[in-house]
């Protein structure tokens, strides 16, 4: 123990060694314009940083696709994907590769190597396809697509009493008006594609003598948009024609032959033309009645709660303009779902750190804890800013690895308040005692933070989809640390300064208070009573009990390494025993209940849709039954038909 009469060696030396310490403890203003800076720079990147569920990571797949219709699985099989797969196995940079055979269809999937460059990936594949032969003359053109990532932000569901063209209609008005408004992408589900049926009479065909491939040939020549060449001079111009029939109307316009007495027979004179739906396309329904739904999603670039608040006020304005029998609802949003998790990570984050401001005015000089405190939100603002500039956002391990750091930046200043608070109270001059409590705590402030930085670099190293996730945790604990040490040595000695030269004026002030201000005082000296009585019963515990389980444990070393390795071993056992499971992500329990009913092949789409409507009643039962009748724990079903068996009917869960 240092004594006042025999000075520590630390504040001596500081003199003669002028460096970054002695500077910003020493200046008027060094330290606190760098904390404004790391403030200010904070405050500048949040208004900026994007807000999403998780963190960007890149899908590297790409897909190829073949329709060879009224081909069977097997025959897609052999034929198709076979080779596809001997073809595109060899691409450079791919990872893995898989092929599903459907009937009429055929997918074969690529993934990729992380980081290899894309747009090379698709110039290969589109090469290697050129490459292959021996695919059916009658299938049709390989389809390629890069999978991008797109967030979902929410469902619309828009039902109502009226034909399928007129709720079409209304489903592409509000994906248009969402795109303008900065929505990135909106995909509408359960909308048949429409076709135009040209039907003709055999006996016509034969009178005329025409078959039928004469008259898709003849509608094929006719309806097309085709460039026509240039047109030169002082500006260039194209010219297309632009010929393309898409209506039942032009394409009974078309003429199909023209007879020796100049008389045009016309397409619509010997046939009956008309518009309609895919027999095959999928068909949702809601409550009975047809339905399309609206899937928004959001570019990885963009904010999920900008975006819901763009949806949610274009809601409010278009209800008011629709027919009561419209109905609009929307579910599966999953910006509640992000906003309910930041507040649950937000409110641990702030119960953690007024725990902590408890801990350190308990057992700390107040002023001394404060300038402690205040190095959490330094910290943290400073953090803030190096994620905005390197393109990361606020999501669940972004928040996740800020509650993390909270003690570790704390754990720094302690140890530095601490021991300038002790110098000083051993009677050292507060500058010199700022400083040396630093320059003493420099060293092994360093290696504990180095430590912890090295624990968590390796994390940096894993690839793939699940590095890209986890990438973000020992990213910001390590940019959280440099900041902690960056506040921990240069802002808070030059407040250690202030706060110890504030803590020895009043030491030296004995105030005579009038009886009015004693008063006032009451609640002041009441506190500073149970500090010194906190303060004496913690002395007590210190010396009394923890001191002597020091000097026990120092004392008897073998044996307390002993008992340190016996706790790991049987930690290691618990884990290695399976007594303890390790499993990477918790499995979640979903709140989405899928039902699939799957028929034979040809079955009327009317036994398919009484099918679901059961599957419904059932349902609708058994939420009656679990809510006593209250009926409010399904949000919303909607019935699929035609949709593949992994989807279906869906009823999310509130």
């Amino acid at each position: 123990m240092t004594s006042p009469a025999d000075p520590a060696p630390g504040p001596r030396s500081v003199r003669s060694r002028p460096d970054l310490i002695r500077l910003f403890a020493r200046h008027p203003t060094a330290a606190n314009l760098l904390m404004a800076v790391m403030i200010i720079a904070g405050l500048f990147a949040l208004n900026r940083l994007h807000t999403q569920f998780f963190p960007d990571f890149g899908i590297d797949v790409i897909t190829v696709s073949v329709r060879w219709p009224g081909a069977s699985a097997a025959d897609v099989d052999d034929s198709v994907v076979q080779p596809l797969y001997r073809g595109m196995r060899f691409i450079d940079g791919v990872k893995s590769i898989g092929a599903s055979a459907f009937e009429g269809r055929a997918i074969v999937a690529m993934e990729f190597e992380a980081d290899t460059d894309m747009q090379t990936a698709l110039s290969n594949v589109d090469a290697a396809l050129g490459q292959i032969t021996g695919l059916p003359e009658d299938s049709e053109k390989p389809v390629i697509r890069r999978i991008v990532r797109y967030d979902t932000l929410s469902r619309l569901l828009v039902s109502g009493p009226y034909p399928e063209r007129s709720m079409k209609q209304l489903a592409k008005r509000i994906r248009d008006d969402l795109l303008k408004r900065g929505i990135d992408k909106i995909d509408i589900g359960g909308s048949r594609d429409e076709e135009v049926h040209v039907r003709v009479k055999p006996e016509i065909l034969r009178r005329l003598d025409l078959g039928i491939d004469d008259i898709a040939r003849r509608i094929r020549q006719t309806s097309q948009d085709v460039p026509s060449g240039e047109i030169g001079g002082r500006a260039t111009n194209q010219i297309r024609s632009l010929g393309e029939a898409k209506t039942a109307r032009d394409i009974g316009k078309i003429e199909i032959k023209s007879l020796a007495d100049g008389q045009k027979i016309l397409l619509r004179d010997i046939a009956t033309v008309d518009e309609a739906f895919d027999d095959d396309g999928k068909i949702f329904r809601h409550r009975g009645r047809p339905a399309l739904e609206l899937h928004i999603q959001r570019a990885t670039t963009g904010d999920a709660l900008t975006a819901a608040a763009i949806v949610s006020g274009y809601l409010e304005e278009l209800r008011p303009t629709l027919p009561p029998n419209i109905d609009i609802e929307q579910f599966d949003i999953q910006a509640d779902l992000i906003r309910s998790r930041i507040d649950l990570l937000v409110e641990n984050g702030l119960t953690g750190a007024v725990l902590v401001l408890a801990v350190l005015f308990l057992f700390l000089n107040s002023r001394v804890a404060f300038w402690v405190a205040i190095g959490i939100p330094v910290s943290l603002m400073a953090t803030l800013f190096v994620m905005w500039g390197t393109g990361q956002s606020i999501n669940m391990l972004s928040l996740f690895a800020l509650v993390m750091a909270i003690g570790i930046i704390v754990d720094d200043a302690i140890v530095v308040g601490e021991h300038s608070e002790t110098l000083e109270r051993l009677g050292h001059d507060p500058v010199l005692a700022a400083e040396a409590g630093a320059r003493r705590m420099a060293a092994p402030v360093f290696s504990s933070s180095l430590t912890t930085i090295a624990a968590f670099l390796p994390l940096l190293l894993i690839t793939d989809v699940i590095g890209q996730l986890i990438r973000t945790i020992p990213f910001l604990i390590i940019t959280v640390i440099i900041a902690s040490l960056i506040e921990c040595f240069l802002v808070l000695p030059g407040h250690m300064r202030h706060a110890l030269s504030a803590t020895q004026r009043l030491s030296r002030r004995r105030p005579n208070l009038t009886p009015a201000l004693r008063l006032a005082n009451y609640p002041v000296r009441l506190a500073t009573l149970f500090r010194r009585g906190f303060d004496r019963a913690f002395d007590r515990f210190r010396n009394g009990v923890f001191m002597p389980m020091v000097r026990t444990a120092i004392h008897w070393r073998y044996a307390t390494v002993s008992a340190a390795l016996a706790a790991l071993l049987i930690c290691v056992g618990t884990m290695a025993g399976g007594r303890i499971s390790f499993v990477f992500f918790p499995d979640p329990e979903a709140d989405i209940l899928v039902a699939n009913v799957e028929f034979l092949s040809g079955t009327p789409r009317t036994k398919t849709a009484a099918m679901l409507d059961e599957v419904e009643r059932a349902m609708r039962a058994a939420e009656s039954r679990l809510t006593d009748g209250g009926g409010d724990l399904i949000e919303v079903a909607v019935q699929r038909i035609g949709s593949p068996a992994t989807s279906g009917f869906t009823a999310p869960v509130e």
